[in-house]
């Protein structure tokens, strides 16, 4: 199986610019991704798709994504709202709960979705009522597992963006231990810059940003930040129990060529 997965695309109003166009990034990432000469069984968005969760914007996200020729399961971030996602994408295996989470099998694979929002914060909350929650799906997944969420469970060294925090991080940590001999991956959005750790034994990687990157500065004292660099996606091909993940950049003016090496 092939996933691919973008994240913080910040889809913007009409003509409207902020640090670079990011509605243009999108649509070169839903052109990129239509393009794959092997094609993706599965987008995983991990949230942050819109700016500010506005109708217009939302609008606007459902025109760039109505090209993408591949199934997608999108997660909010704490720039979405959950109300008007889970009305985009009707047809979602959302979970019965208020937190806009779901959980779908492909390929004998789990893949769940944690909604790791909270209206009131920009940073995560994992509450009792997710904590439940995940844990009857970790528990009754039949085979491996593969977790995806807005924000990183960890902290990355970049102070300004780490301060926003993660409400029940400890219990979070608690459940992914218990389960760590199913799950595969923990993939996440929020950071807006690769980064890959392990969370109790379990790889976690933050995905690209699909519009601006957070500037990449680990001292203590660093000021807030931002980058353009190249944006992208990343494409995750699962093999049994093994993952091997990709950055796949678009808009870099770059094509892949025969170097004529003997």
């Amino acid at each position: 199986m092939l996933l691919a997965q973008f994240t913080d695309t910040h889809v913007l109003e009409r003509d409207e610019l902020q640090f670079l166009d990011n509605n243009a990034s999108l649509a070169s990432i839903v052109e990129s991704l239509n393009a794959e000469t092997r094609r993706p069984d599965l987008v995983l968005a991990t949230g942050d798709l819109t700016n500010w969760g506005s109708p217009a914007q939302y609008e606007l996200l459902a025109e760039l994504l109505s090209p993408l020729e591949i199934p997608l399961l999108p997660l909010i971030g704490n720039h979405d709202v959950r109300e008007t996602t889970r009305k985009l994408w009707p047809d979602a295996p959302w979970a019965d709960t208020e937190h806009a989470s779901w959980v779908t099998t492909r390929d004998e694979v789990t893949i769940i979705g944690l909604d790791s929002t909270d209206p009131d914060t920009h940073g995560a909350v994992f509450d009792d009522d997710r904590c439940a929650w995940l844990g009857s799906c970790l528990s009754s997944a039949p085979g491996p597992v593969i977790l995806a969420m807005h924000h990183p469970p960890f902290t990355t060294g970049v102070d300004w963006m780490d301060a926003s925090g993660f409400v029940g991080l400890t219990e979070f940590r608690r459940l992914i231990a218990e389960h760590s001999d199913k799950l595969l991956r923990i993939l996440c959005g929020h950071f807006h810059r690769p980064v890959t750790t392990t969370v109790e034994g379990v790889t976690a990687s933050v995905c690209p940003g699909g519009a601006y990157h957070v500037g990449l500065e680990l001292h203590p004292n660093a000021e807030r930040s931002v980058i353009r660099d190249p944006r992208g996606y990343q494409l995750h091909l699962l093999d049994g129990t093994d993952i091997v993940t990709h950055t796949r950049y678009v808009d870099t003016g770059e094509v892949a060529f025969d170097p004529g090496w003997t």
